[in-house]
Order: C-alpha cells, then sequence, then structure tokens
C-alpha cells in the first residue's frame, strides 16, 4: 500500500497556536500546531479492549513487533449483532486503491453480500491510489465532498491547508466519541489511543484513524527471480548497483528496480524521516543533511544507468506493484501490507511468484542501518459535516462495524467475502477462489482502521518472515524528537513538499544537474523551510526536547 514515510510515523503542547487545556475549539493552524498527547485525553475515546475469547497468538509480540496468527480461527466471533444502516439511504464513499478495480454494484456479489449485512448500500468512488492526492486537492476545493472519505496521512500532509479545508468540510466526532461516549461504537473504542490522538486536526477530532504499523516501508524483492539468476538479496546500497547490473536486461525487459527506492536509501545512507536534534541544540531537517545529499547522487546513478525500469523512468506515480507482479521489475520499495496484497493478486495466476522482505540494510557495507519510526496512524476516515445526529451515528456505525479485527466474522467478510463463494478454507487457511480475485478488493476495509495483526497465514510463510523481520528491524528503530507530541505540519512546509521532492525526481532523471541540489534547499529554506524551524523548536522546548 502506498507511499511516504508513509508510508509514516506520529502524535501533543501548543506551539504557535494556543491550546485551551481539554477544549476542542478550532483555530488557525496554517502556522502549525502541536499538542501533547495528554492535553487530548479529552477529545479522543477511551481505549477498551476488544477481547475475542480463546484468540491467541503463536508468535508473540514484543513492542514494535506483532503477534503472529500462524493458523485461522476454527470459529469468528459475531462482533456486532445490528446491522448498522437502518435509515435505507445511500452511502457514498471516496476510497483509494492500488490494484485493478472490481466489478461494480449490481455486478459483484462480494458487494452483495457485505451491503446485506450493513443493511443498505454502499457506492464507492474508487480512486486510484497512485494519484488520489491529487483527487483529494481537487475534492476539497470543490468543498463538495462524499459522506466518508479516506485519506491517507501521506498525501494529507503535502496539502497546505488541510487541516483549514478539514475543519471546514468534515464532523467534529468528538460529540458521539469522546471518552467513555465511545462504548456505542465498541469496536472504534478498541483502537490504541495515540492512534485516535492522531486523528485529530485543529483541536478538533476530525479523522477515524487507520492504526500504524511501526514501519513505513521496506524493500521487497522476486525471490523467484532472484534465484533463477543465482543471486542474493542486498545487504547494503553498494549491492543495489552490482544487482542492477546482473538484474537489468532490456531485451529481456526485465529492470531491477522500480519507484520508492529512493527512500529506502534516505534510511539506508542514515537521513532522519523529519527532523533530528543537532548537537548544538538546534534541529534539521532532512533535505538539509549531507545523508539526504548523498542519497541523491546515488539515487541519480542508479538511473543513469539504466536499471530503473523506464515507466517509473518516465512517470513517477508509475503502478510499480503492476510491472513487480509481471517480473519486469525485480525490486522495489512499500509498505508492509503490500506483501499479502501481491501475493493473493499475482501467485493464483502465476504459483512461481514469490514476494520476500530485505533485511534492513546500510548504503555502505559495514555501516550501521536505521529504522525510521511511523506515525500512530497512516489513513483516517472523515465524516461529511452537517450531516445531522442520526445520519453521523449511522456512518459511525458503518465504521465501527468495519472496524472488526481478526478473529471476528466482520474482520472475514471484509477481508475474504463468502466462504464457498469468494473463498474455500483449506487444512484451515483461506484459498481464494476466481470469483474472490475478481470481486474482493479494498473498499470496504478503507471505512475504517483496526488493530492490526500478522495474520496472514494463507500464505506459506509470511507469518513467521514478517515477525522475523519486524523482531530485527524493532532493534534499529531511530528515535524522533516529536515521539508523543501530535504535530500539525506549517501550511507553508507542507506546501512545499510536492515542489520540491518533483524537482528531486528531475535530478535523479537527468531533467536537472545534481548541482543544482543547494539551490532548491535554499529556495525550499527560504520560502517556509526556516520558519517551520522556528516552530518545530519552540514546540520541542516546550516538551523538553531540546
Amino acid at each position: 500500500m502506498a507511499n511516504s514515510t508513509t508510508r509514516r510515523g506520529f502524535l501533543g503542547l501548543v506551539g504557535a497556536s494556543v491550546l485551551v487545556a481539554g477544549c476542542a475549539e478550532k483555530r488557525e493552524a496554517s502556522k502549525g500546531t502541536a499538542v501533547a498527547a495528554d492535553k487530548l485525553k479529552n477529545l479522543v475515546p477511551t481505549r477498551v479492549p476488544f477481547d475475542i475469547p480463546g484468540l491467541k497468538p503463536d508468535l508473540q509480540g514484543a513492542e514494535f513487533v506483532q503477534p503472529g496468527f500462524l493458523t485461522r480461527p476454527a470459529q469468528m466471533v459475531q462482533a456486532v449483532t445490528a446491522k448498522p444502516l437502518t435509515s435505507g439511504k445511500e452511502v457514498t464513499a471516496m476510497t483509494p486503491l492500488w490494484g485493478t478495480v472490481p466489478p461494480g454494484l449490481g455486478s459483484n456479489s462480494y458487494y452483495d453480500a457485505v451491503n446485506e449485512r450493513l443493511g443498505g448500500t454502499v457506492r464507492f468512488n474508487i480512486s486510484d491510489g497512485n494519484t488520489y492526492g491529487q483527487k483529494l486537492s481537487t475534492l476539497l476545493a470543490s468543498n463538495d465532498v462524499p459522506e466518508m472519505v479516506m485519506v491517507p496521512n501521506w498525501e494529507l500532509i503535502k496539502i497546505a491547508h488541510f487541516t483549514e479545508a478539514a475543519n471546514k468540510l468534515f464532523a467534529d466526532l468528538s460529540p458521539y466519541l469522546a471518552g467513555d461516549k465511545a462504548k456505542e461504537f465498541p469496536l472504534l473504542a478498541n483502537y490504541d489511543t495515540a492512534a485516535w490522538q492522531y486523528g485529530v486536526f485543529g483541536g478538533v477530532l476530525q479523522g477515524i484513524p487507520w492504526q500504524n504499523d511501526p514501519y513505513p516501508f521496506a524493500t521487497f524483492v522476486r525471490q523467484d527471480i532472484l534465484e533463477e539468476l543465482g543471486l542474493q538479496h542486498p545487504k547494503s546500497g553498494d549491492d543495489l548497483v552490482a544487482l542492477g547490473k546482473a538484474i537489468t536486461d532490456a531485451k529481456k525487459k526485465r529492470w531491477a528496480y522500480g519507484g520508492g527506492m529512493e527512500q529506502e536509501m534516505q534510511r539506508a545512507f542514515g537521513a532522519p524521516r523529519e527532523w533530528r536534534k543537532k548537537g548544538d541544540g538546534t534541529l534539521i531537517y532532512k533535505y538539509e543533511t549531507d545523508e539526504w545529499a548523498a542519497h541523491i547522487e546515488f539515487m541519480t546513478k542508479l538511473f543513469d544507468a539504466g536499471y530503473v525500469h523506464p515507466d517509473v523512468m518516465a512517470n513517477k506515480d508509475a503502478d510499480n506493484k503492476g510491472i513487480f507482479g509481471s517480473g519486469e521489475m525485480v525490486i522495489y520499495r512499500d509498505g508492509l501490507g503490500a506483501w499479502h496484497e501481491n501475493l493473493g493478486r499475482f501467485q493464483p495466476d502465476n504459483p512461481k511468484f514469490d514476494q520476500q522482505i530485505v533485511d534492513p540494510y546500510p548504503a555502505r557495507a559495514g555501516g550501521t542501518p536505521i529504522m525510521w519510526r511511523n506515525e500512530p496512524a497512516s489513513m483516517f476516515v472523515f465524516l461529511k459535516k452537517g450531516l445531522g445526529d442520526a445520519r453521523t451515528r449511522e456512518l459511525l456505525a458503518v465504521s465501527n462495524w468495519a472496524s472488526g479485527p481478526f478473529g471476528t466474522q466482520e474482520y472475514e467478510l471484509v477481508n475474504n467475502g463468502v466462504e464457498g463463494k469468494h473463498y474455500t478454507v483449506e487444512d484451515g487457511k483461506v484459498k481464494q477462489t476466481a470469483l474472490g480475485r475478481k470481486e474482493v478488493a479494498p473498499t470496504y476495509m478503507f471505512l475504517s482502521g483496526r488493530p492490526n495483526a500478522n495474520a496472514m497465514s494463507q500464505y506459506e510463510g509470511l507469518v513467521q518472515a514478517q515477525w522475523d523481520w519486524q523482531t530485527k528491524a524493532a532493534k534499529l528503530l531511530e528515535n524522533d524528537p516529536f515521539v508523543g507530541i501530535r504535530v500539525e505540519t506549517p501550511s507553508k512546509m507542507a506546501g512545499l513538499t510536492v515542489p520540491t521532492e518533483d524537482k528531486m525526481q528531475e535530478i535523479f532523471r537527468g531533467k536537472r544537474p545534481v548541482s543544482e541540489w543547494p539551490k532548491i534547499l535554499r529556495e525550499w529554506q527560504d520560502q517556509g523551510g526556516n520558519e517551520a524551524r522556528e516552530f518545530y523548536m519552540k514546540v520541542a522546548r516546550e516538551n523538553g526536547r531540546l
């Protein structure tokens, strides 16, 4: 799934704005806001874990390591007995999809089954996840939004005045969810408090969070192709150069790399996810580090050498999953959720398809790798403002139903469809049918979030491999000076992200010289970066981080 620091990591005190403790008043956020987490408790739900009797992991979780379930429970618990939709009114929803759009209403038995269980119809406006940010910007500017909108955080942080737009267009959820009020929606109350705190925008609880993994992304390989070529996983950035040469063969329509590898190299060289504390008590942004400059030079060489797939060369938003699945591209960066998504999408038609994860690696052999730490939430569902109390509660009930965790009937239906139609169970493992592959897509799951589980046991070895990788990665997580603080990026800085990184992408592709990066950096600093630094330093000082 998606992109970003992504893709990315999260959380609250007042910086440029004034916070009235415990108050949900709206306020100007264009200069940035920051709120210490304990000041947000009156806005968000009190967490009440939703326990499923008898559900115990086979692989014990630890800090930053999800528990692993090697088998599927024989019986699923029904978490929600009443149908959420009672008004008879159709729900409109806009969601992203990184894959093939399934058949629509009237031609999709998966939709029929879920809508029957919901008690009404959800009509999806499904948009390409690779260009979803552009669609969102247009939507917000129109002031006309669907009733439910999923917004990825990695797109949200690029929109200069997102908080102002959200406060104008989307509902305040605190009257329905703050504190013990969330008992009406027990599956929403099951989310981690930190994830909920990240759904506060401009002092208003507005986003239903998709609870995040600690890790924004990883490097994935086509293991079957590497083995066919007699090649090993990269153990450093240096290895990527050698692999690029060994893999790439334009005559055979095979290239080494897809998009997103620049983020892996930023991490591998040791650039921070966002800000880093310097020894002199000041903050430095990732763009300003020597490590960032080094990654630009490195990535330019990969592009210059012809190791990057031509679709990605021509379009930074190209569909990486498709060319990875076809074997035209062998190594790329993606979120951890892409692992099982790709296995489910490509393995049925190609049993040899084998996607594996690469252990964290440094840029240079012998170096020490770091891992970036994700925010507590990576996506948010927003409800349209002004729908009235009854309709808002009805939509919250839909999100509550769609939040069913692993081990519930709701989770099973949302993720797999109807047993015997969209999937079968063989030896305790889910096997998708041809109809399931055609009709079941990530749609209803984007009407909410859910606590994550490492539970895709239908894919041989996946649960163990993911648990092993997380156990290694957990030891490498870099400290973020703003962990525990809900910081909203100043609008000027947010608005600079896309144009700045677009220019960087042009350097990769030879449209600008590498020597132009210092000039691009100065423009970033002068147009809002330095101003943002002052804001972040004030927040850090007031929270004892500097």
